[in-house]
């Protein structure tokens, strides 16, 4: 089984991961320009708009779920410490 592929849009940047793989991990390894604050789903600097692949993501925890609520985030819109890579996905990174 070949190994997912993430494409950060940002950086037009192409990254073969571990299925299972936290985003962190993901973008600490690649260099890829995500900024992380509190790394626990409070403060949302994290927050990313899965472009492609929202299948491919892990499922969300209720406590990101109301986070999001509250800042009003579109449905394709998550938080990048709180994310598994499950498959293919295009990630933009926007921030708080």
């Amino acid at each position: 089984m070949s190994k997912p592929i993430i494409h950060f849009v940002l950086e037009d940047m192409e990254v073969e991961v571990p299925i299972g793989s936290t985003f962190q991990q993901i973008v600490d390894a690649s260099g890829a320009d995500v900024t992380f604050g509190c790394r626990n789903g409070t403060c949302g600097t994290c927050r990313i708009k899965i472009e492609k692949g929202t299948e491919n993501i892990s499922p969300m925890e209720r406590e990101e779920k109301d986070f999001l609520q509250s800042i009003e985030a579109n449905s394709n819109e998550r938080l990048g410490c709180q994310i598994k890579i499950l498959g293919n996905c295009s990630i933009n990174y926007i921030g708080l």
